[in-house]
């Protein structure tokens, strides 16, 4: 229906054209407004509970059983949770006996494993590298695929269930024998972005501090030059295989292409050049998953964590704007990089989406109960389809549990509760 139709079809004096002009207005706002609102009324409401995986094997004293496993995903089943993020890997190896990379510790000595499993089984300190590794042997050892047991148990409590993927770990990359590091990685220094020692630039230290004249922390900012180079193709082709090992190995019901962890792809002056080749991987994944969607006859869902605001995605190298105009995606969560130190800028990013397309925003670790219910009341307020909690469990290694009763309130605007006015 177009404005020079409705004017047609009125009367021919000037009052009735000036009817019906008013009339044409209303009837296309009232048809725009219609058109928008079943756009959002599509749009999929999920409230997502990520695990970084590694935090199931570090705690209970090995030897661990699928029973012990199965209580990290219980914790958050039968709340408002709709889908269970889980990541597969330890730094950069996996915590399953990966194909593609390694398995975490895979590549130690017979003497190394019995000093580790030693330690890891007579040690009483919860948290530790040793536990985790214990645990996963064990796991393995006996017949288990440790995140497989994590997918099923999800989809047997009813949740959605996502493979996240940290796209470029850094972690202890200062450490060039850290196990968290790969083989690949140790192999393959002149793949990196840069070399240790480099400064990091202000764009950096305002994604990862807030402002550039923040004052990161300094090991964390050491990293930074370790990343892996996307420019180069085999690094893009190990991640791309690594992805799919995921898909095809697993039950799931999509994967997260997390930019957010670590924030860097390219040489630290390269990203705005090389948003194109990213573009171009990331339409390499969309391909893959429908490769093996078609495969297994079901969808496999693609969602991307990029960062807080839109012109630092562009200013390292990312464009979700196009990944969300060419289909590549199918959803986004804006996120901040652990911390919530202003609102997430929601509203600017919808108006260059299409409408269909869900946008999320992630609460990164707070210590108050009552943080939490702000921030969430915020982003539903602001028009987020959904909310991502991020390292939601990490108080357990300050000594303090979660404040699980929160998975009750902050998946709809309408349960939060009501938070307590500061003093002055």
């Amino acid at each position: 229906m177009t404005y020079k139709y409705l004017i047609d079809q009125c009367g021919i004096s000037s009052n009735s054209k000036i009817f019906c002009a008013v009339l044409a207005v209303m009837v296309l706002t009232s048809t725009l407004g219609s058109v928008l609102s079943a756009a959002e009324s599509e749009r999929p409401r999920r409230f997502i509970y990520n695990s970084d995986g590694v935090n199931i094997f570090i705690d209970k004293k090995p030897p661990m059983s699928p029973e012990d496993v199965y209580a990290y995903v219980d914790e958050v089943a039968d709340t408002q949770v709709t889908t269970f993020f889980i990541c597969p890997s330890y730094g950069m190896p996996m915590l399953y006996p990966s194909k593609v990379t390694e398995m975490i510790g895979s590549l130690m000595t017979d003497e190394q494993w019995e000093d580790i499993m030693r330690v890891g089984s007579e040690s009483e300190s919860k948290g530790t590298q040793e536990r985790a590794l214990a645990n996963l042997r064990g796991l393995v050892n006996a017949g288990h695929d440790p995140i497989g047991l994590v997918v099923d148990r999800a989809r047997e409590k009813g949740m959605e269930v996502f493979i996240t993927f940290r796209l470029n770990e850094i972690h202890d990359v200062q450490n060039r024998n850290s196990l968290l590091v790969s083989k690949f990685w140790r192999e393959h220094p002149e793949w990196h972005v840069g070399k240790m020692g480099d400064e990091i630039h202000p764009k950096f230290k305002e994604i990862i501090g807030g402002r550039p004249d923040y004052q990161v922390n300094p090991i964390v900012a050491s990293w930074f030059p370790g990343a892996l180079n996307f420019a180069i193709p085999e690094v893009r082709a190990v991640r791309l295989a690594e992805l799919r090992e995921g898909c095809e190995r697993y039950a799931i019901d999509g994967i997260e292409l997390d930019f957010q962890r670590f924030p860097i792809y390219f040489p630290q002056n390269k990203g705005p050049e090389l948003t194109a080749t990213m573009t171009n991987w990331v339409r390499e994944v969309r391909e893959m998953t429908r490769e093996v969607a078609k495969q297994r006859g079901r969808p496999l869902i693609v969602s991307a964590r990029i960062l807080a605001k839109p012109e630092q995605n562009l200013a390292i190298g990312l464009d979700p704007v196009a990944w969300a105009n060419e289909g590549l995606v199918d959803f986004l969560v804006v996120s901040h990089y652990l911390r919530n130190d202003f609102s997430l800028p929601i509203a600017e990013y919808r108006k260059n989406m299409p409408h269909n397309m869900p946008l999320y925003g992630s609460i990164e670790v707070e210590p108050r109960s009552d943080n939490y219910r702000n921030i969430a009341r915020k982003l539903w307020e602001d028009g987020a389809d959904g909310i991502l909690l991020f390292n939601f469990f990490t108080g357990r290694e300050r000594g303090r549990q979660p404040p699980f009763e929160l998975l009750h309130e902050l998946g709809d605007l309408s349960t939060i509760k009501p938070t307590k006015a500061k003093s002055n």
